[in-house]
């Protein structure tokens, strides 16, 4: 038991204390530790953490179509997914290209395959060809996925009497999957990208759904973010800026009019209310002259920016004030030993 609770703790309070208190200790080894090893050593368990979840995923994915559970056929097409990636990024460069290093005593001949190949006129073909010498060879942009394509057309070459070499490009491990239309490459912008975008789009009604559950008028705060929410959407469509300012302002008259009368409860004073609000409105237009843009706080356009940067920015750094104190007590937990689930409890 000491080695399963005791130890696991007493290193994970001392790594814990370190990193968080070596951010204000002024000692080179301390700072080289939180800097260098600290962000090295998360690393490598995060390495192993998306292992386990690989595994995780096949292991949940395999149980649910043993014992077809709801929804079993997609999980098929989850682990036949994975497994294709897997494949495209591990087990084949799926990116291979062939250079014509001379084209020997029958250049025209070689000029015709490379014709037939690439698509390009005769007349141009010969004209690659004849660029060819020992310093500068022919790199075909065509991308073979697998090798025996590419020895295939490589064949084809030597037939006619060309020096041609099969390049596994590129050479360095891993960077064919970055390597333009190389298998990895293909799946993810043919078939990973497609994907998200739909998943994107389907989300999309139910952002709209959601938004419509939590615009619903109960309470002062949700009217805010409802009218809030309406302002920002109106001001960043094309829409917005041809809406005046004036109108915004009579519609605030209208909503100030609603706001009264829900105060006080009383006619007179609504009706009062709204009438001078328009008659006051109206005469600032008058004397204005009306400009789609003036007064600045009613413009859709820029009440949106003020909305996003001000509001916006202080909520978005009171949720993150937020979070940076939820993460030192969690912290703060682990260190002292309260927190004990990453060893099982």
């Amino acid at each position: 038991m000491f080695w399963k609770r005791q130890i696991p703790i007493a290193i994970v309070a001392l790594v814990g204390t370190l990193t968080l208190f070596g951010w204000f200790v002024d000692q080179p080894d301390i700072k080289s530790f939180v800097n260098d090893d600290a962000t090295q050593w998360y690393d490598i368990l995060a390495s192993f953490a998306i292992f386990l979840g690989a595994l995780n995923l096949l292991k949940l994915q395999s149980q649910k179509i043993i014992k077809q559970k709801k929804g079993w056929q997609y999980s098929i097409f989850a682990i036949l997914g994975f497994a294709f990636a897997f494949y495209a990024g591990f087990l084949t460069r799926g990116a291979y290209t062939v250079n014509i290093n001379n084209a020997g005593e029958n250049p025209d001949a070689v000029a015709q395959v490379l014709a037939n190949d690439t698509g390009a006129e005769l007349e141009g073909a010969k004209i690659m060809v004849g660029m060819i010498d020992g310093g500068s060879p022919l790199m075909l942009e065509k991308v073979h996925w697998y090798e025996k394509s590419a020895n295939e057309l490589a064949q084809k070459y030597s037939e006619q009497g060309a020096v041609v070499e099969v390049i596994p490009e590129p050479q360095s491990g891993g960077a064919h999957l970055t390597k333009t239309d190389s298998l990895f490459n293909w799946m993810f912008f043919q078939v990973f990208t497609p994907l998200s975008a739909t998943m994107f789009a389907l989300l999309a009604f139910l952002v709209a759904s959601a938004s419509y559950r939590a615009f619903r008028i109960r309470n002062f705060e949700a009217t805010l973010l409802l009218v809030a929410g309406i302002i920002i959407m109106i001001g960043r469509v094309p829409i917005g800026s041809k809406i005046s300012s004036w109108f915004v302002l009579y519609v605030f008259v209208l909503l100030l009019g609603v706001m009264v009368n829900t105060w006080k409860k009383n006619r007179i004073i609504t009706f009062g209310t709204v009438g001078l609000g328009l008659a006051i409105v109206t005469i600032f237009g008058i004397i204005m002259g009306w400009p789609i843009d003036k007064p600045a706080f009613a413009y859709l356009p820029k009440l949106q920016d003020w909305i996003y940067l001000v509001p916006n920015v202080a909520g978005a750094r009171a949720i993150m004030i937020g979070i940076g104190i939820g993460t030192f007590a969690t912290s703060m937990r682990y260190i002292l030993g309260i927190e004990k689930s990453y060893i099982g409890e």
